[in-house]
């Protein structure tokens, strides 16, 4: 994977990639909805291919029915991303924990495929797609 990118492109990135699951784990959907671009798609094999704004806010709301009143937390770990230009390509590991009633579990673990775009002067996700690589 060729890096590329500026120092200020790969900070931004690497924020990106927190401000992703800060905003998802803490339901600020709006937040959540500002890391993709307009056009932006979330694909996973459990809740389907969401593509643009208002797909990505109804998943929101069946994401968050899903939770049945836990908390939940992404750990996004061994995040690589190569730049060139205003695009480029991402992954990195997934642990997912599922915390309720005093129990912390690890529901699922799997990783990231992503496509990076510069949209309005700011790096967003233009596709994010989780594959699971198990479940608890």
């Amino acid at each position: 994977m060729a890096i590329g990118g500026t120092p200020e492109d790969r900070a931004e990135i690497l924020d990106l990639y927190a401000r992703y699951a800060h905003s998802i784990d803490d339901a600020r959907f709006d937040e959540w909805l500002d890391c993709f671009t307009s056009d932006g798609v979330f694909e996973s094999a459990r809740f389907g291919r969401h593509a643009g704004r208002e797909a990505l806010r109804k998943f929101c709301a069946m994401y968050q029915e899903s939770w049945q009143g836990a908390q939940v937390r992404h750990h996004m770990s061994t995040i690589a991303f190569s730049v060139d230009g205003e695009h480029g390509t991402g992954a990195c590991y997934l642990s997912y924990y599922h915390c309720k009633d005093g129990r912390i579990a690890v529901s699922a673990v799997g990783h990231y495929s992503d496509t990076l775009r510069k949209d309005g002067g700011r790096w967003k996700f233009a596709s994010r797609k989780v594959a699971l690589d198990g479940e608890a």
